[in-house]
């Protein structure tokens, strides 16, 4: 292809003709935003985001659809440039009514991922849920309990009538609570030692979370705490029966293990000197917090026993004593959660009577709601709209009374809450013994003097008395000082502290790093609420009523005590409810929305175009499928790859300017349309306009990958397996060399419950009457060898399947031959096939030589159904180059009718192919000169299918007349890039031969743009013919009888002989019951039957049947012994998927019964005395070698019998039939 020159961003560049601008620049390492371009598909230029500046052409042009030239001067990126693409991105975002994050987590000072979190524990993953929250809460446990719960208020069940939110602390709790217990709790990361240090004065939470955040970056943090343990407040001014002590200290550890170390009864000032932590540390944070109390603030509070409420607290948890207030009364003036951690501890202290004195109504109180409800309930009286006027006293100085006025509401003041006001003449008298004052605190800057005294300049402190810091970095004027918490901002909550605590530890490690100090960035967050308030008819008839999980309590009777209140959720089944409240208000695609990323990256806002805006309801009513108007930005990517890559045309545009908008095509659902359920439409979106409907909360949360190969069809498509702690949340097609551009169907993008089954078995089992018995592998294995032993070795078969890796069909054949000592070692998949079947995909066609074809022939190939991602690149050659289509197939309904150019309806393929090659022969059409090159064997098929009644073919096959196979015939043979598509699915093994006897005979077979693409039903069908795991098979593919390739067996085992059939039909054996013993590896020969009830009889005569396989399949039902299968990813391996293409990847993950299946094998193999190979390399390495060596050997012609009937479906594999049955299932409306 020839080279042109162009000045790409000043620099001079070679290009190929024919490239976008988009193409060149993303080569050479520049960044265009686009939103409504895909590789996959042609240029569209409808979103006019990735404009680039062209010399000479007027206006900003769409690089996606721009070809360079020569001499053509691009700039990709300049002012004029980036105001375009805000301006873009402000014009889609005014339209844009959706919620980027949940209302809960906006809420949440620190930023807490609510929704992932909850989701997390919808699946039981505990400790990944504490993961999740310790990003910027390293506090669960305690915040699970004493958090003021903002989240809450933001909650939108709060909308449904239903009384109370998701108890989002309840399940925060829950989560850490069985983290904690756990022996493996989880803990972060800590980079490797930095050599710098930091101070971090103040072991409350601010404190404790800097530490924490900071010595997961190396630093090693030291905190200074005045008082004698750390905690601060959490310690020292909330009670046990709120906060447990040995909760505290629990969570605390989790944070010392990382490396913290704390010094207790050390006080800045007093025990510890500014001019040591300078010489000592490279930082230091100021985390003070705001304990020092206040008074009430009215006449005669300098009596006695009027203390402020939070010296009150500390006093006893400080010397560990309870203050005796038998027989008092006490009052408490305040209305926050200080003033109920007062009057709770009061009752507790024995106090006769408890009275809360607020100013302002309930409504207005700042305290928890449930503080207040559980005040009451333990005999608290409130006295609200009510004001202390004076405090009087008696002869010892002592309070005896306070003089209170009644109280009105006003406006509202900056609080927002109305300003209580006094009523004239409204006077009276309570009678106390002690009042605390819980209505506000202040910072104690007592070492202000200390660090003046040395530091290069006075540390500044604000007109409120609180540590004056920047409030976007917390960095002080002294620039290795940092400030958090509520010395910082005067008294607040927990989650606050803990949030500053987060920006400041960001801006230390910036300093300590030599980084400038600069605060985060700003995140672009699309809300509804920009748009307009949400009411409760926005969600009415949405969700089903679900009321709250309350929390268990202490009954009040059994609360005089410190004992903590609040019990926790009892088990993980109320959890999972609780969490399965959450209406999932954030959007799915929060990680991977292009539109979000480029609205952070050019600064655009929601609001720069206000006016009108449209709203949509969400579509759920597709099973698999969601789709989402409200975030779609009309890209079209979504359209156009339903038509052109899936040709589909499932979905497309209606109406006009802004009125348009994605439907599916015939205007109602898209369970209607001719939607195959691939899922393409999914991964183009760039927005979370289309998703996944998934059966779980998918939070969104990130996750890990696992690439692996599909697990279904021999297309051998790699996947993208994303997961979070072991649970699969979802797949995605990665690009590999079957799917180069990451194109996967409904299989592998929605065939994944398998993974996430709560039904996995987890440990051997022993059948014991209707019951099943635990074992451990080792009586397992013992268990297999006595049972096996007791009979003949020919009386015993094993069978391996389909979806098993290379390795696992290997060692199961060498297992059979050289350990039991059988010849009976196969497959229920190819159960009574020929051994000539694993030879077809031998020079068969690569998928990439499509793109050269002239015409395409599906013959016994429903490719929708059975193999959609070559049916993918059928459809994109059809649309895209205008190839004829041609289909024969059996069925009334085929799925591909709307996909072809024309269609021939049969009856029978074994005889409409052999009326072809019979009518080629017949009329000399065949290929003589490559016959004669390239194959064996034509005059003996030529003498057998002359054998055959041409007629008796014609009538069988289903075309009615002699001429019209004959114009077939002539169009195939005069086409010189004719490429054949067959699947095993569709057609038996005789057929399958057939067809390529046709491309044989007309010398189409293995040339360029022409041959045959033969489709196995499994992804490692062609694997048991090349593992030998067939009764007519050696390892190699090659026949038994072989002797040459049998003495290479035998010494690489090292066994004098291996067992022959000498005649006997493995499948007539079995039929006929002549098996005591059958070990079946990953197959469900009773679920997957043509006939359940003949299976079923002829297993239920066997002795002793051992199966292997994930769940209690049917087959396994009816096993003595199960053994539990690893998942693909569990075990990793080869597979050989369609045109002998050999694939593998790795073991990514321990099998959750901690033996995979490789392991388990090689095992077994030591109960019959083989010298066990070590791992699964060496077990790769042994079949490489004894894999025959390639020779240009001649193809033979081969005249099959004619079949058995099908004995099983689904490639015998309980994964397809559940998936099958699942989405039949659920998409009723679709023949497939």
């Amino acid at each position: 292809m020839e080279e042109i020159n162009v000045i790409l961003n000043n620099k001079p560049v070679k290009a190929r003709e024919g490239m976008s601008v988009l193409e060149l620049a993303r080569e050479n390492g520049y960044t265009i935003p686009t939103l409504c371009h895909d590789p996959r598909l042609e240029p569209f230029s409808s979103c006019f985001l990735c404009v680039v500046e062209i010399e000479g052409m007027k206006g900003l042009q769409p690089s996606c659809s721009t070809r360079v030239k020569e001499g053509m001067v691009i700039v990709t990126d300049n002012a004029k440039i980036r105001k375009a693409r805000r301006t873009v991105l402000e014009l889609m975002l005014s339209n844009h009514f959706a919620d980027c994050m949940a209302p809960c987590r906006q809420n949440c000072p620190a930023g807490v991922d609510v929704q992932g979190y909850i989701s997390l524990i919808e699946k039981g993953l505990y400790s990944e849920a504490i993961a999740l929250i310790k990003e910027v809460n390293p506090l669960p446990a305690i915040c699970g309990r004493v958090c003021v719960r903002p989240c809450e208020l933001a909650c939108r069940r709060n909308l449904l009538g239903e009384g109370a939110p998701v108890g989002i602390d309840y399940l925060k709790r829950f989560a850490a609570d069985r983290d904690l217990a756990s022996c493996d709790h989880y803990r972060p990361p800590v980079a490797p030692a930095t050599g710098k240090k930091v101070a971090v004065i103040g072991g409350g939470p601010g404190g404790l979370s800097c530490a924490y955040f900071l010595q997961q970056k190396g630093h090693q943090c030291d905190i200074y705490e005045a008082a004698p343990q750390p905690g601060g407040w959490l310690r020292y001014g909330i009670p046990e029966y709120r906060l447990p002590n040995d909760v505290l200290d629990h969570e605390i550890s989790t944070i010392t293990e990382l490396g913290v170390q704390i010094f207790c009864n050390r006080k800045l000032g007093e025990d510890l000197t500014y001019e040591t932590l300078q010489e000592e540390y490279d930082a230091v944070i100021l985390t003070i917090g705001s304990q020092k109390g206040t008074l009430v603030g009215c006449e005669g509070e300098d009596a006695l026993n009027v203390f402020p409420g939070i010296e009150f607290l500390r006093n006893m948890e400080m010397t560990g004593q309870r203050v005796d207030l038998r027989g008092k009364t006490v009052a408490v003036v305040g209305g926050g959660n200080t003033a109920m951690d007062c009057c709770r501890t009061s009752v507790r202290c024995g106090a006769d009577k408890v009275y809360v004195i607020y100013r302002r109504t309930e409504k207005e109180m700042p305290a928890n709601p449930i503080e207040v409800h559980e005040s009451k309930l333990e005999g608290v009286e409130y006295l609200f709209l009510t004001n202390p006027k004076k405090i009087n006293k008696n002869e010892k100085g002592e309070v005896q009374s306070v003089t209170c006025l009644k109280m009105k509401l006003g406006e509202p003041d900056a609080s927002g809450r109305r300003r209580p006001l006094p009523v004239e003449g409204s006077e009276f008298d309570i009678p106390v013994d002690y009042i605390l004052a819980a209505i506000g605190q202040k910072t104690d800057v007592a070492f202000l003097d200390e660090v003046n005294r040395v530091a290069p300049v006075p540390l500044k402190i604000d007109r409120w008395g609180n540590i004056e810091a920047d409030p976007q970095t917390l960095q002080t004027n002294i620039p290795s000082v940092f400030a958090a918490g509520d010395g910082v901002t005067g008294p607040a909550t927990i989650i606050e502290a803990i949030a500053q605590a987060g920006k400041a530890s960001r801006s230390c490690h910036q300093f300590l790093t030599g980084e400038p100090v600069e605060p985060a960035g700003e995140e672009f967050i699309s809300r509804k609420e920009n748009f307009r308030p949400l009411v409760p008819e926005d969600l009415a008839g949405k969700y089903m009523k679900h009321l709250r999980n309350e929390m268990p309590t202490l009954s009040p009777d059994r609360r005089m005590n410190f004992k903590e209140v609040e019990l926790g959720y009892p088990d993980e089944k109320v959890a999972a409810d609780e969490a399965s409240r959450c209406l999932e208000c954030g959007c799915y695609a929060y990680f991977s929305c292009d539109l979000k990323k480029y609205a952070t990256e050019y600064g655009a806002t929601q609001k720069a175009y206000g006016g009108e805006f449209r709203e949509y309801e969400v579509d759920f009513s597709h099973p698999f499928i969601e789709i989402d108007n409200n975030k779609c930005i009309l890209c079209a990517r979504c359209v156009r790859i339903c038509h052109e890559v899936a040709g589909a045309d499932a979905l497309g545009l209606i109406n006009r300017g802004f009125d348009t908008l994605v439907v599916p095509s015939m205007g109602g659902s898209l369970n209607d349309t001719l939607c195959e359920s691939c899922g393409l439409c999914v991964s183009t979106c760039p927005t979370g306009a289309i998703t996944e409907n998934k059966p779980f909360k998918p939070g969104p949360v990130k996750t890990e990958t696992y690439t692996i190969i599909c697990p279904y069809c021999s297309v051998g498509c790699t996947l993208d397996v994303h997961h979070r702690g072991g649970f699969v949340i979802g797949v995605e097609g990665g690009e590999g060399q079957a799917n180069p551009e990451g194109n996967i169907c409904r299989y592998g993008r929605f065939g994944y419950p398998y993974m996430n089954d709560p039904e996995r078995i987890t440990t051997p089992l022993l059948r014991r009457g209707n019951e099943w018995k635990p074992l451990g592998f080792s009586e397992a294995f013992r268990l297999i060898a006595e049972k096996v032993k007791e009979h003949a070795p020919e009386k015993t078969a094993l069978m391996g399947g389909a979806r098993l890796s290379n390795e696992e069909q290997y060692l199961i054949q060498k297992l059979g031959r050289a350990g039991v000592g059988t010849p009976h070692t196969g497959s229920y998949h190819y159960l009574g096939t020929p051994p000539e079947t694993g030879g077809l995909v031998w020079g068969t066609t690569p998928f990439e030589e499509l793109k050269n074809a002239g015409k395409i022939y599906l013959i016994g190939s429903e490719l929708n159904r059975d193999h959609p991602v070559v049916g993918f690149m059928v459809n994109q050659e059809k649309v895209l180059h205008n190839k004829p289509v041609i289909q024969c197939t059996k069925r009334e309904n085929s799925s591909m009718t709307h996909k072809v150019y024309r269609q021939y309806r049969i009856h029978s393929y074994l005889h409409f192919l052999r009326a072809l090659n019979y009518m080629i022969l017949d009329k000399g059409l065949e290929n003589r000169l490559f016959l004669g090159d390239r194959c064996a064997g034509m005059e003996t098929y030529r003498r057998e299918l002359f054998k055959q009644d041409f007629n008796a073919l014609l009538e069988k096959s289903g075309f009615q007349k002699k001429e019209d196979l004959e114009a077939f015939v002539d169009e195939y043979i005069k086409e010189q890039h004719a490429v054949v598509i067959g699947s095993e699915n569709e057609l038996s093994p005789a057929a399958c031969m057939e067809l390529k006897n046709l491309t044989l005979l007309t010398g189409k077979f293995g040339k360029t743009g022409s041959g045959l693409i033969l489709l196995n039903e499994k992804n490692n069908s062609q694997g048991l013919f090349d593992m030998g795991l067939h009764p007519e098979l050696l390892p190699g593919n090659v026949a038994e009888n072989d002797s040459g390739h049998l003495k290479r067996i035998l010494e690489k085992w090292n066994v004098k002989d291996i067992p022959r059939r000498n005649g006997t039909d493995t499948r007539e054996v079995f039929m006929k019951g002549g098996f005591r013993n059958m070990l079946v590896f990953g197959e469900d020969p009773v679920g997957c039957a043509a006939d359940p009830g003949k299976i079923k009889k002829q297993l239920g005569q066997l002795a002793f049947l051992v199966v292997q396989d994930y769940t209690l399949t049917e087959t396994a039902r009816m096993a003595h012994l199960v053994l539990p299968a690893s998942l693909p990813y569990e075990t990793g391996g080869s597979y050989t998927s369609a045109g002998h293409r050999i694939q593998e990847f790795p073991r990514y993950r321990d099998p959750v019964s901690g033996m995979d299946n490789v392991a388990q094998l090689l095992e077994l193999m030591k109960e019959f005395g083989l010298d066990a190979l070590r791992d699964a390399e060496e077990v790769k390495s042994e079949w490489m070698s004894l894999l025959p060596a390639k020779e240009e050997q001649k193809i033979s012609l081969i005249f099959a019998r004619e079949d058995n009937a099908r004995d099983f479906r689904y490639g015998v594999d309980a994964v397809t039939k559940n998936f099958e049955d699942r989405f039949t299932l659920l998409d009723k409306n679709h023949v497939f």
